[in-house]
């Protein structure tokens, strides 16, 4: 029976083709918006993170309440006690931000680069695709100076040369071995292109330069809670035998997911979502109402196959059937505008501002959700059509020119039309929220044109430049050069960019 069905619904998008059309336009553009975000929801917000056993990752942070410090790194001195006093955690890994620019005989290129504790890659279980990681020796004070590279450096700097493995190059003017290359697209923790090891760089730094970021691996068994109990107790028991520099410091532990996905970024996502989701419902209600106006015109042919003895439950399979061929055909037009959809979003993302683990694409589990939510929609919304059709007096159907129970299903039409202007309307006031949010933002008043001003940042290493007024010298010469340039009317310098941040203030290494 079921081959009969599907036979007679696909007779059905032959000999009807301009309601077909319309049916798959309308569930296509509706699929297609839900699967496009879901293609983000489920790319940040469901899939497990790219590593080993992420469930048991976790961000270990400062904090100080009596400063109102609610978030800080640790000093290398302080981890160094953290590791020989944890029990909950089975790996204590740090980074910490750097700016490397890499010279090798060609125009120097600066990257973002991190400086890490030689167990962070063994910790999240990644693997170098050319050469090898870091291992202790290379994260020990005096150990040979090494770096590791990106794929993108890899492919764009060496066009993906094997040989360029072992080769020496200079990093901030200072040698380095090129020991590995990590897989493609892995940038972690967010957009990072050079990796070396922080050991050397940070040993000699004071117990309250809190620089290093934490990243650890629970030990088997143990809950979040309970490292976060941990932690607090040996922040307390640093507290009391460092008091010059660790009055009112504590720690707290907490799902890496939660560090590395803010939570204005879920909601944002989510928003997304329930919007896409409303789109979804309105092409689905006005898709019910095609079917309910096309049953008022079938509804003399069921009664007769009714009267010939075609039960009303076969006669409403029958129509789900209709309704579910209907969903399933409109699947390829909503991943194709999904595809599309996706790659807008991404051309119109600044691909070295977002995090690496931030992505979206239309893969297995997208097309999945594409034809589960095609399947499920056309049921909901194909059941009132079906049981309207259905409904009502046999006898009373067969009468010429009866109206039969036209009243029941225009009252059903009229009720799925103010549920789309409804939905419509929330809808179109949310979505002018947004563009005034992000009209404002354009717009909002600093206290000074910006549109005329330029800026760019400097690094110099302070083995480089070490002499007292070395620093001073070379920035005071680069100001004199840049107001020498034509079209430049003032230049100043300073440790902090408005509106941009950074300047930490320390000796850069």
């Amino acid at each position: 029976m079921l081959l009969q069905d599907l036979r007679y619904a696909l007779r059905t998008l032959v000999t009807q083709k301009a309601f077909a059309v319309v049916v798959v336009v309308c569930l296509g553009l509706g699929i297609g918006v839900n699967a496009t975000i879901f293609s983000g929801a489920d790319g940040v917000l469901i899939q497990p993170f790219p590593y080993a056993e992420p469930h048991r990752l976790v961000v270990m942070n400062a904090t100080n309440r009596e400063a109102d410090v609610d978030w800080a790194g640790f000093s290398y001195l302080d981890l160094r006690d953290w590791r020989a006093q944890s029990t909950r955690l089975s790996s204590i890994a740090t980074t910490s931000g750097r700016s490397l620019t890499l010279s090798d005989g060609g125009d120097p290129v600066r990257y973002r680069g991190v400086a890490v504790s030689w167990d962070l890659f063994p910790m999240l279980g990644i693997t170098p695709m050319a050469g090898r990681v870091f291992g202790p020796a290379d994260d020990a004070v005096g150990a040979p100076d090494v770096v590791l590279l990106s794929e993108e450096v890899w492919r764009l700097r060496y066009q993906n040369d094997p040989a360029a493995i072992g080769r020496r190059v200079l990093i901030n003017s200072k040698p380095r071995e090129i020991i590995g290359v990590m897989p493609k697209g892995f940038k972690f923790p967010e957009i990072a292109q050079l990796w070396v090891p922080a050991t050397p760089l940070v040993h000699a730094q004071p117990r309250d330069n809190r620089s290093q970021q934490v990243f650890a691996r629970l030990a088997d068994g143990a809950p979040v809670e309970q490292a976060d109990e941990e932690a607090r107790a040996i922040a307390a028991r640093l507290a009391a035998a460092f008091p010059a520099t660790h009055k009112g410091w504590s720690a707290w532990v907490h799902d890496l997911r939660d560090e590395l996905i803010p939570t204005d970024v879920s909601l944002v996502i989510w928003l997304m979502m329930g919007a896409a989701t409303l789109v979804l419902i309105i092409a689905c209600s006005n898709v019910a109402n095609l079917l309910l106006a096309r049953a008022t015109v079938q509804r003399r042919e069921i009664s007769v196959r009714a009267a010939l003895g075609a039960g009303r439950a076969r006669i409403i399979r029958q129509l789900l059937t209709e309704s579910v061929v209907f969903g399933v055909i409109s699947v390829p037009l909503g991943l194709a505008l999904a595809y599309a959809g996706t790659q807008l979003l991404t051309a119109a993302m600044p691909p070295d501002e977002i995090p690496y683990y931030i992505q979206w694409r239309i893969d297995w589990r997208s097309v999945s959700y594409a034809v589960v939510v095609a399947v499920v929609t056309a049921v909901v919304f194909g059941l009132v059509p079906a049981f309207q059709a259905t409904g009502g007096t046999l006898h009373d159907e067969l009468k010429e020119g009866t109206r039969g129970n036209s009243g029941t299903r225009s009252l059903a039409r009229n009720a799925l039309v103010v549920a789309q202007v409804a939905l419509a309307i929330v809808s179109l006031v949310g979505a002018a929220l947004f563009v005034r949010t992000f009209v404002n933002l354009d717009d909002y008043e600093v206290g000074f044109d910006p549109a005329p001003l330029m800026t760019f940042r400097t690094y110099l290493p302070a083995d480089v430049y070490s002499g007292p007024d070395a620093v001073t010298n070379r920035v005071r010469d680069l100001v004199e050069r840049l107001e020498g340039l034509p079209g430049v009317e003032a230049v100043f310098a300073s440790g902090m960019v408005p509106l941009a941040g950074g300047g930490g203030g320390a000796r850069c290494t």
